[in-house]
């Protein structure tokens, strides 16, 4: 493993288990074993070393859903893009530290409709199971694809922070409202 990957792991280590608010340069470059400076040779800013770090983070992500969907021979494809918007949550419960790195200012590439996202992207694997889920070339796979996604990640990000101590079941209330919202969907 090259010194660049190494801080990133290291960097995500330390994030998971301390928090980016415990985070310093200078205990990245010690748990690494070079001096602070020598940072600067592998990132031109702390700012790219958290552009990295959030690119791997999404990655992950990326890698959840593909996980939890299955193939084509597991279910319908009601039922994986159910389980890929859950496993959305279930990612977000698992990886707060990841979680919460990976959406800190981090903008879509994207700056309209007209341009593909990213094939990597944990959003087009969203937006797979939803034109597997709706009738061939349905104009309106965007539209589902983001109302999943802002479903998931409102509940993800309220469960991680407005919602931390709420007694409610966030999960399955979630699960509740895509079913719903899905059944909406299919019969248009």
């Amino acid at each position: 493993m090259n010194t660049a990957d190494a801080l990133i792991q290291e960097f995500t280590r330390m994030i998971v288990a301390d928090g980016l608010e415990a985070f310093t340069l200078r205990k990245l470059a010690d748990r690494v074993g070079i001096k602070a400076p020598s940072i600067y040779v592998h990132f031109e800013s702390k700012e790219a070393l958290f552009a990295a770090a959030r690119a791997e983070a999404s990655k992950s992500l990326g890698v959840a859903l593909a996980e939890h969907a299955g193939g084509k021979s597991r279910g319908d494809a009601r039922n994986r893009l159910l389980n890929t918007a859950m496993a959305y949550l279930q990612f977000a419960q698992d990886q707060p530290a990841l979680f919460a790195l990976m959406f800190q200012e981090t903008p879509s590439n994207r700056s309209s409709l007209d341009q593909a996202p990213d094939p990597d992207s944990p959003y087009a694997i969203l937006l797979s199971r939803v034109r597997e889920f709706l009738p061939a070339d349905h104009p309106q796979s965007e539209v589902l694809s983001f109302g999943i996604w802002a479903l998931v990640h409102g509940a993800a990000q309220l469960r991680q922070t407005h919602l931390q101590k709420f007694g409610a079941a966030i999960i399955d209330g979630t699960r509740r409202n895509l079913d719903a919202l899905l059944d909406g969907w299919a019969v248009t």
